[in-house]
């Protein structure tokens, strides 16, 4: 054998154990590229990529008043999304996106020195934008540090199949139509709506980098939950971006003294303008779903993406519904009166403290 040649015994079995440790990771990682441990997706699936999508439901004049989904997804193209919001992603997530082919090695050897040499955590994932989509696509399922390292090479083996199938601005599109933003929101898009009020095409770049710095932790910098570590990390991607060029310092330090300024809009199905015409424009859609699929269509009111048109005219059912609560507090004053001081809600003592 060639380790008899090496005289040191201590080196002599130095070698021997790299050499099998280098052998078992390398059959172990053959094992996961040939699915011992779980089919991998081929080509020809994740060039067909399907998202489900929520339908929109709109009034007569074109306002958005609901939506119906089981996730709330809007699909954008990458031609409408802003540059900045692009630039944002990239400069905290991602640096070198542009320059490696899925996985970026570089940044796992960093990392893996960091963690197990100098002990330091905080020295992030090393997961590329490519890696983060396939954990989004194909989301892990087990849990335990053996588990672990199998996702990894995992996602490190379709990250580079899936870069050879789409293009560097195909897959942000991708990744930012599938980004969990917390709440059941993902998407850019859907986000964009549900926090500022508007699509992300309208973004300002302060309000891209809240966007992008949620994606570290949805819940810890939600800005509507946590206002003040959000305008933290907003402030740190906008530093980020300056630092890779993308913005000058001029421009950084005039953003960061902006406050927060959210419309958030959470589209629930009990609240909200027409609750009940839209629950009976629910039904009536989900019927004609029925009718359709039984011809041989397929739609889904809840992950087809339905552009729903109604006869509601947004400005008459605002004053409609502003005209009913005055007029039902008027009717509760005059349903209060009387009964005078003899009111049961005010001599019951048993219902009082039912109360």
């Amino acid at each position: 054998m060639i380790f008899k040649r090496v005289k040191s015994p201590l080196l002599r079995y130095s070698l021997i154990i790299a050499s099998l440790v280098i052998g078992i990771t390398a059959i172990f990682v053959l094992s996961i590229y040939f699915g011992v441990w779980g089919e991998l997706p081929d080509k020809k699936s994740l060039a067909e990529i399907q998202h489900p999508r929520a339908s929109e439901l709109y009034t007569a004049d074109s306002v958005l008043i609901g939506k119906f989904y089981l996730n709330d997804r809007q699909p954008i193209l990458y031609k409408n999304i802003p540059n900045h919001l692009i630039n944002a992603l990239i400069a905290i997530e991602d640096e070198r996106f542009y320059d490696h082919s899925g996985v970026d090695y570089k940044s796992l050897f960093r990392v893996a020195f960091k963690t197990i040499l100098l002990q330091n955590e905080a020295s992030g994932g090393g997961s590329t934008l490519s890696q983060q989509l396939v954990k989004n696509l194909y989301p892990r399922t087990k849990n335990g540090t053996f588990f672990l390292a199998i996702d990894k090479i995992k996602e490190m083996i379709i990250a580079s199949r899936l870069e050879k199938i789409y293009s560097k601005e195909e897959v942000l599109e991708q990744y930012l139509n599938t980004v969990s933003f917390g709440d059941n929101t993902f998407g850019i898009e859907s986000a964009s709506i549900k926090f500022f009020g508007k699509g992300a095409n309208k973004l300002r770049i302060e309000e891209s980098a809240v966007l992008v710095g949620m994606l570290k932790a949805t819940y810890t910098y939600n800005p509507r939950v946590f206002p003040k570590k959000s305008l933290q990390r907003r402030n740190l991607v906008l530093n980020a971006m300056a630092e890779n060029d993308f913005i000058k310092t001029v421009e950084k330090d005039s953003l960061m003294t902006l406050p927060l300024n959210l419309n958030y809009t959470d589209y629930d199905h009990n609240s909200g303008l027409a609750p009940y015409f839209r629950e009976e424009v629910r039904k009536r859609v989900v019927s004609w779903c029925k009718k359709q699929n039984d011809q041989g269509n397929s739609y889904n009111i809840y992950t087809s993406g339905l552009k729903i048109y109604t006869t509601l005219d947004y400005k008459m059912q605002i004053l409609a519904e502003e005209s009913m609560k005055t007029h039902m507090k008027g009717l509760q004053r005059k349903f209060e009166k009387s009964y005078g001081n003899s009111a049961p809600w005010l001599t019951n003592k048993d219902l009082i403290l039912k109360v």
